[in-house]
C-alpha cells in the first residue's frame, strides 16, 4: 500500500502524460547541477530534520508527477521508508533499500528523474548520518531543482515549496546546540493542515502504526529491529512507537543518526 496522496498534490495538476523538458541519460543538464542558492541559504535557517522533511516531500512530488506513467510502486515505498527515517534512521533497511537503482529500465525522461530525485535524497540522508554527519542541504536544493524542472508548471511545486520553507523557518529553526531537532510529521509539509508542534507525537505515532511493513521491502519489520539493535545506547523503547521526550533524551546524549548498517 503506497503513501496516501495529499490534497494539495491531487490539486496541483502536475500528473501531465507529457514530457515538455528536455533530457538525455547521457549528457549532463542544469537541473541535474545546479541548484538555488537562495533556497539552499533558507535551508540553512531551518533543522536538519526540516530539511530532509522538505527533501521528503519534495520526491513526493516527483513521483506524484510521474504516477501515471510509472509502472512500479517502489519509488513511493522508498519514499515511505524515508519519511520512516526522519523518525530514527534504523527503520529503514539502509543503503541496501536503494538497490533499485541495479535494476534495468530505470532510463528515458519519466524513470530517469524518479531515479536520480531518489538519489539526492538517498545522499542527502547519507550525508547526516555518515562518519563526518554531513548537512544535508546541497542534495536536497538540488532534488528541489530537479523536481521544478520536470513539472508541466513549475509554479505550484514552487509556491508550496516557499510556503513550505516559510513555515519551518518558524516552526523549525536550527538550532546550533540541537542541529538535528524533533522528529517532522509528514502532516508538517501540508499547507492545508492547521499543524501544530505539540501535535508532533500523536501524528507521529499515527503514521508509524499506518505502515505496512511486510508490504514494504525497504522497511524492517519490529522483530529485526530489536534483533539487530536491541540494548544499544540510542535504541530504546519499542519499534514503531515513538516518544518526543524520549527523542529529546537521546539527542541530547549523542545523535540518533548514526550508521547503522
Amino acid at each position: 500500500m503506497k503513501l496516501s496522496v495529499p490534497n494539495y498534490l491531487a490539486q496541483s495538476n502536475c500528473q501531465d502524460n507529457s514530457i515538455r523538458y528536455a533530457w538525455d541519460d547521457w549528457k549532463s543538464l542544469p537541473a541535474l547541477e545546479s541548484f538555488d542558492q537562495q533556497l539552499l541559504a533558507r535551508l540553512k535557517r531551518i533543522s536538519q530534520r526540516a530539511v530532509l522533511a522538505f527533501a521528503c516531500a519534495s520526491a513526493e512530488w516527483m513521483v506524484y508527477r510521474f504516477d501515471r506513467l510509472c509502472d512500479t510502486t517502489a519509488p513511493w515505498n522508498l519514499v515511505e521508508s524515508a519519511w520512516a527515517m526522519i523518525i530514527h534512521l534504523r527503520y529503514s533497511i539502509g543503503n541496501e533499500a536503494w538497490s533499485y537503482r541495479s535494476q534495468k529500465g530505470w532510463d528515458g525522461p519519466v524513470k530517469a528523474p524518479i531515479k536520480r530525485g531518489l538519489e539526492y535524497l538517498e545522499a542527502a540522508f547519507y550525508l547526516l548520518h555518515s562518519e563526518h554527519r554531513s548537512d544535508p542541504l546541497d542534495f536536497t536544493a538540488r532534488l528541489s531543482t530537479l523536481t521544478s524542472y520536470v513539472m508541466p508548471d513549475p509554479i505550484p511545486y514552487k509556491r508550496w515549496s516557499d510556503q513550505l520553507v516559510s513555515r519551518f523557518e518558524v516552526l523549525y529553526p536550527r538550532d546550533q546546540g540541537d542541529p538535528l531537532g524533533d522528529a517532522v510529521p509528514r502532516q508538517a509539509v501540508d499547507p492545508e493542515f492547521d499543524f501544530r508542534i505539540e501535535q508532533t507525537e500523536a501524528l507521529i505515532n499515527a503514521f508509524l502504526a499506518s505502515l505496512d511493513y511486510p508490504s514494504n521491502p525497504f522497511l524492517r519489520t519490529p522483530q529485526a529491529m530489536l534483533e539487530h539493535f536491541e540494548g544499544e545506547e540510542d535504541f530504546t523503547g519499542t519499534p514503531y512507537v515513538f516518544s518526543i521526550e524520549a527523542d529529546r533524551r537521546t539527542r541530547r546524549r549523542s545523535t540518533p543518526y548514526r550508521r547503522s548498517d
